[in-house]
């Protein structure tokens, strides 16, 4: 079973990612071509990382908190609708601008680019702000080896 120490631990990765996404995301940067693919490299890692965390709470945390009382449930909900634009900007992104190899950049693609890993970056505040200070008020989540054992 997951933990809420697992999901900070994962979007303390995500979110070092974009940082240094955010960072070496200029055109100036960009037009040497090592540069570029080491962005790509590093959006395409991105990627993988966000479907992952964004599948590990489908399935180890969504579930659980629509047991819950209303509180819980609502929020989840209202997570769970949220992911579903997340998800599908995430993957119009991704086939547009990282399927194929290509490393030109365009402003098109900055600007998407940023937006993309600002709509991240937005996810992981709510959840820290919303529904992580929940989860540690229920118990559900725990920490501790033996919250986990009984999920």
């Amino acid at each position: 079973m997951t933990t809420i120490a697992h999901l900070r631990e994962s979007h303390a990765e995500i979110q070092e990612m974009i940082g240094d996404l955010q960072v070496g995301l200029t055109k100036e940067n960009l037009a040497i071509r090592a540069n570029a693919k080491a962005m790509h490299t590093l959006l395409c890692d991105l990627a993988l990382k966000v479907r992952a965390h964004l599948g590990e709470e489908d399935k180890e945390m969504y579930p659980q908190l629509l047991k819950q009382g209303n509180a819980l449930k609502h929020t989840a909900w209202n997570f769970i609708s949220g992911e579903s634009e997340l998800r599908k900007g995430f993957e119009a992104y991704y086939k547009k601008y990282l399927k194929d190899c290509n490393y030109q950049v365009s402003d098109a693609f900055l600007k998407e680019t940023h937006d993309v890993l600002n709509a991240v970056l937005s996810r992981i505040e709510r959840e820290e702000k919303v529904l992580f200070p929940q989860l540690e008020k229920s118990g559900l989540f725990a920490e501790t080896g033996a919250k986990a054992a009984k999920g």
